[in-house]
């Protein structure tokens, strides 16, 4: 039995085969989705137009900074056309405009862009001809760093993450000690304080490569100090790095201290959840206040309680022979990682819905099939958790059995689960979401509209429905006998472009008629349209509302549903928290059941025997 002691059990195999599936599974989709990418352009590469466009078209799938845009347009005999560029729809299009009238010729821009995430630079090449047959360039658009930056970036984050963890469950084991009274040895004590110290140094020394590595790459061609400052990372970046050197400071002068201080453990508690928003803050996943204070609260709760599990195996094994100290330890834990649980889950489904934009989505992406394998890992850890709570708090099962502390082979799965998963989690880091308007559901967007004003009746035409030179026709009859007066003019506002009179096809009826101008789409989506009708002797008719213009992405084949995630993971989010809040009122009626009769009998020792 003794020489079969390292073969792995069932469990440990299939657990073996899982990671060696997810490994597989995650490597087809690539690393290359790690930085920005090129969905679509108007002109598109290799395409032929007969008229010079007035704008050429870029949708990225992350936005650009305004500072790292690079654009040079020539023709084929080399000459240059100035180019004027500006950030439309949410930062994602980027609409160049101020060139000349473009004669009959082939055409090409060479573009850089840094995503304002991550500071990634994307670099690539657009061919299209203006009368004259244009072919592609061949040359598709490619990150600067390439994968090799891609895999940097994970590693650099993997140090960074590791760090904190340990520094986070470090400073939650020393408070939950100090609110259970539980004394710990001078040796080990100072011991663990130097290890978080030195693990704080090694996220200092992580964070600073990382930036450095963002900041040259972005001044690829510009300034990488502009670059930084439109996008918010330099500020991001300075405040991280004054925060983890207080926070390592005073880690160092506490390992040198017997015993821990209250204070120096709240500030320290304060000074780790100001770090992790400012990591969040850096995230491919972050899209508003509110996605960042999830985030925030996800990557909190995750690095405790996994920083818990690799502190608490180190700290016990530390304490051998002190059986009652160990099994505190373990106790103390449980509250608090029950707690980072329920704020796991339910950050984790508000984030769901936010970044994977479908089904198809998390099955045909990295980030996608990386936030699958983390949920299969953190289901693990879970059960195991589960597992180890039973044996510590025996009335969460009705027993009287003796507490039982986690066995020497569950305190190292536990921790290596839980790395996996912080693993994982980098990767989602440095992973664009999966959403975007690549991945979103075709809306149907007519260009045809009917609409009513007064006794007008108004039918407004869009052809062809999208960004660049587009017809706009307005039909207006009037539905009154007879017609209260002529329509004298008929103006338009579409976007950016105000007050364009339309003018009257030859043939149109006194009373209405149809009205036509030539006008400039700028951007997809809702976009604010206002016609306004003049009458004779009346007042204006004015007609306010929203034109759809639809992206034009080529729509993705649907393997299982592309429809929207996020109404499902939200109500399933309330509904987890509802439960959450039940399950913890139950829990603590039954702890305070279970503690009645051992406080009863504490009382009954208590009392004199001529008392009684």
């Amino acid at each position: 039995m003794h020489r079969d002691w390292w073969r792995p059990r069932w469990p440990a195999r299939a657990l073996l085969v899982l990671a060696v599936a997810g490994l597989a599974w995650l490597s087809q989709a690539g690393v290359a989705q790690a930085h920005p990418v090129l969905l679509r352009s108007t002109p598109s590469d290799g395409q032929t137009v007969r008229t010079a466009p007035r704008q050429l078209d870029l949708w990225f799938s992350e936005p650009p900074t305004a500072a790292g845009l690079d654009l040079v347009l020539t023709d084929r005999d080399g000459k240059a056309f100035p180019v004027t560029a500006r950030i439309a729809d949410q930062g994602l299009h980027v609409v160049l405009t101020g060139f000349p009238e473009l004669p009959r010729s082939v055409y090409e821009l060479r573009w850089s862009v840094v995503s304002k995430y991550d500071l990634h630079r994307l670099q690539g090449t657009l061919v299209f001809g203006v009368g004259l047959a244009a072919t592609s360039s061949g040359r598709p658009a490619e990150s600067v760093t390439g994968p090799a930056g891609t895999v940097a970036d994970a590693a650099l984050g993997w140090f960074d993450a590791g760090a904190t963890a340990v520094m986070c469950g470090w400073v939650l084991v020393v408070a939950s000690a100090a609110r259970r009274q539980i004394t710990l040895p001078a040796e080990p004590l100072a011991t663990m304080w130097a290890l978080a110290a030195a693990f704080g140094m090694l996220s200092v020394f992580a964070s600073l490569f990382r930036g450095v590595r963002q900041w040259s790459e972005a001044s690829g061609a510009g300034s990488g100090l502009a670059v930084a400052r439109d996008s918010g990372q330099l500020l991001r970046l300075s405040v991280r790095e004054v925060v983890l050197i207080v926070i390592c400071t005073l880690l160092v002068r506490q390992s040198r201290r017997v015993g821990s201080n209250s204070r120096v453990t709240l500030l320290l508690t304060a000074l780790l959840l100001a770090d992790l928003v400012l990591r969040a803050a850096g995230s491919h996943a972050r899209s508003g206040p509110f996605s960042l204070t999830v985030l925030a609260l996800h990557q909190a709760a995750a690095l405790t309680w996994v920083g818990g599990l690799v502190v608490l195996g180190i700290l016990t094994a530390r304490l051998a022979g002190q059986r009652m100290i160990r099994v505190d330890l373990w106790r103390a834990f449980g509250p608090v990682a029950a707690s980072s649980v329920a704020v796991l889950v339910i950050s984790g489904l508000l984030l769901t819905g936010r970044q994977v934009a479908s089904v198809d989505a998390a099955l045909g992406t990295l980030y996608g099939r990386a936030l699958l394998v983390k949920l299969a890992l953190a289901a693990a850890l879970l059960v195991l958790g589960l597992r180890h709570a039973s044996g510590l708090h025996p009335w969460l099962r009705g027993t009287l059995r003796p507490v039982a502390a986690p066995s020497s082979r569950a305190q190292v799965i536990s921790p290596l689960l839980g790395i996996g998963a912080v693993l994982i989690a980098v990767v989602l880091a440095v992973t664009p979401p999966a959403r975007g308007p690549q991945f979103d559901k075709p809306e149907a967007a007519s260009s045809r509209a009917d609409y009513q004003v007064d006794d007008l009746l108004i039918t407004v035409s869009l052809g062809p429905n999208q960004p660049g030179r587009s017809l706009l026709l307005v039909d207006v009859v009037s539905s009154r006998r007879p017609s209260p007066g002529p329509v004298t003019a008929v103006t338009a506002d579409l976007g950016t472009s105000n007050g364009t009179a339309l003018r009257r096809t030859p043939g149109a009826a006194q009373g209405g008629g149809r009205w036509q101008a030539a006008v400039d789409v700028e951007a997809t989506g809702p976009i604010p349209l206002r016609i306004v009708v003049g009458r004779n002797q009346l007042g204006p008719a004015v007609l306010t509302t929203t034109w759809m213009v639809p992206s034009g992405l080529a729509p993705r084949p649907v393997a299982v549903s592309n429809s929207r995630l996020a109404p499902w993971t939200n109500g399933v989010a309330v509904l987890v928290t509802l439960v959450a809040l039940g399950v913890c009122i139950v829990l603590v009626r039954r702890h305070r059941r279970a503690r009645t009769p051992v406080a009863a009998a504490a009382r009954e020792e208590r009392v004199p025997s001529g008392v009684r």
